[in-house]
């Protein structure tokens, strides 16, 4: 079965992320049937990702990816999500390992990739 990249983003969000807030904070994530519809419109559709910005919680597990995940060299699409929320959907060893918190932002030294706290 070959694997899509909206497919491979989803492995990883499910792999390292963790749920930011509500009762089911600090848990695994495992994204919904609308959230899998949603990485898969955002990172397969032939013409690029949609005008419209991901929000909430998946824009905390996108904004991860491309921080310091399979899609952190790539300037891609960045989701509107405050930088806090981004920092505890991060809440994982493998993850808190290679970020660093900033006044700022949520940043990998390691990449030279930062999230910065939203506008």
């Amino acid at each position: 079965m070959h694997l899509t990249r909206g497919d491979l983003v989803a492995q990883w969000i499910e792999d390292y992320c963790v749920v930011p807030s509500g009762p089911d904070k600090g848990k695994r994530v495992r994204l919904t049937e609308a959230e899998l519809y949603e990485v898969r419109r955002f990172y397969d559709a032939p013409e690029g990702p949609p005008a419209q910005q991901v929000e909430g919680n998946l824009a905390a597990y996108l904004a991860l990816l491309h921080t310091c995940g399979i899609e952190a060299p790539d300037d891609g699409p960045r989701p509107h999500v405050d930088c806090w929320t981004v920092w505890n959907a991060s809440n994982n060893p493998m993850l808190r390992r290679v970020l660093k918190r900033e006044p700022d932002a949520v940043a990998c030294p390691e990449l030279g990739t930062r999230f910065p706290r939203a506008a």
